[in-house]
């Protein structure tokens, strides 16, 4: 008997699987067209077009090391890993850093002509080559990005609303992303929805977080303040998918929560600890009010930003962190295949890395295997946030799969590890300092 109920769930998973979906989830790339300074004066002079070319042309063959941005050859090395191993995914998500970090300050060093105007075209076809390498790896697959806070013609975190930066990066996608609101909506403020290929009844509804981030500067004219427009935006988009009995992914680049990292180096010490919030707290509350009035229509969330491998928990909903592709802090290189029900559910995630940033790629775990949960979804997600807290062994696996497996990362993050648990569901800096230092005392 328990053979023959073995026999029907073995059969019951295969089935399973097979009306399963899959999409390719990125994040971070941070293309750097300064990896080789021989040839940026050809990339500055020429269409990009012809980038392609130019930059298989360079000398430059190394991939980038730990410490820098996304050169070509990882690039190229990585998507025709990501082809390899999902050839035909349903879409792909992107969430956001588009451009390598200090992207102006390598441009004025090495650019000819240093005027805004000539930034401003270098910016727009070092993102349509992006968009270009990621379309040619995937022709006909919908690829839906969102805006990072490196992404810019006017500076880190900052942003024009309605400004030229955004119609050009809306001019450059709009045939990737197709129908949805992105043609329309996306250049007033970076933000859009889309109806999610292969899924019945599932939506995008992809945000620009950089309008909430402490660090936002506002590079274009004064006028009503972009981020409650996209709060109001947003609240009205998830009633009208409530009522037209759709459910929803959010897409964005910055979580709420916790900027652990610059609030363990930077926030002092226990008990007076200034801990720092990615977000700025009037935003922050009404999104969080926002999203656990609908957390019934939200499914979860994909994010970006940290460069790891990471959750979140908040307002009811979980937030996948998905890992960057740059190795500029010390991660591996990694992008995540990710399965779905048919109704949006995520089943689990699959995460392919480059140790030590060399060939070859490797398949670095997946969801399920690594932690013995059959979906990933909130209850899942609290009750493996729970272990870390009090199982060292499932502390050391997380922290392991958090920097894509980069020893000198995981290292870093064990020995601070607290903070990072706190992380996974504090959002304001009252609940963090509470948490953290409270658990420097067990």
């Amino acid at each position: 008997m328990k053979k023959a109920g073995a026999l029907l769930l073995s059969l019951f998973a295969v089935a399973s699987s097979a009306f399963a979906e899959k999409f390719l989830s990125v994040s971070d790339i941070h293309f750097n067209p300064f990896a080789d300074p021989a040839i940026v004066a050809k990339l500055e002079a020429a269409d990009v077009s012809q980038w392609d070319a130019i930059l298989a042309s360079s000398t430059v063959t190394a991939f980038s090391p730990y410490g820098s941005d996304v050169n070509d050859p990882l690039l190229r090395s990585a998507l025709a890993e990501m082809q390899k191993q999902i050839p035909s995914p349903e879409f792909v998500l992107i969430s956001g850093d588009f451009l390598a970090h200090g992207f102006d300050k390598a441009y004025q060093q090495y650019a000819t002509d240093k005027s805004q105007a000539a930034y401003s075209a270098f910016v727009t076809k070092t993102v349509a080559y992006v968009a270009s390498a990621l379309r040619k790896a995937y022709p006909g697959v919908r690829i839906y990005p969102t805006l990072g806070n490196n992404d810019s013609d006017c500076g880190d975190y900052a942003l024009a609303p309605n400004g030229a930066f955004l119609k050009s990066f809306r001019d450059v996608w709009s045939p990737i992303v197709g129908p949805g609101t992105f043609h329309r909506r996306f250049p007033t403020g970076g933000y859009y929805r889309a109806d999610a290929p292969g899924l019945k009844d599932v939506r995008i509804i992809a945000l620009n977080t950089n309008l909430f981030s402490t660090k936002f500067k506002n590079c274009g004219s004064a006028g009503p303040d972009p981020a409650l427009r996209q709060l109001e935006w947003l609240e009205a988009e998830l009633l009208l998918a409530r009522l037209e009995g759709k459910r929803a992914w959010l897409l964005f680049h910055i979580p709420p929560g916790m900027d652990v990292y610059d609030s363990l180096q930077y926030g002092g010490a226990c008990p007076s600890l200034k801990a720092q919030t990615f977000w700025k707290d009037g935003y922050a509350q009404k999104y969080l009010r926002i999203a656990a009035a609908h957390r019934h229509t939200i499914i979860g969330s994909f994010a970006g930003h940290t460069h790891m491998d990471e959750f979140r928990i908040a307002a009811g909903n979980f937030i996948h962190v998905t890992p960057s592709l740059t190795p500029v802090f010390g991660n591996n290189p990694a992008f995540e295949i990710v399965d779905v029900g048919p109704g949006g559910d995520v089943a689990g995630y699959v995460a392919w890395h480059l140790p030590n940033a060399t060939l070859p790629w490797a398949r670095e775990y997946s969801f399920d295997e690594a932690y013995g949960k059959p979906k990933y979804d909130v209850a899942t997600l609290t009750e493996l946030a729970a272990a870390i807290g009090s199982d060292p062994a499932t502390r050391e696996q997380y922290f392991d799969d958090y920097s894509s497996s980069s020893p000198k990362s995981t290292a870093g993050a064990l020995a601070t590890w607290q903070g990072y648990w706190c992380g996974l569901q504090a959002m304001t800096e009252p609940a963090f300092t509470a948490c953290y230092c409270a658990s420097l005392k067990q």
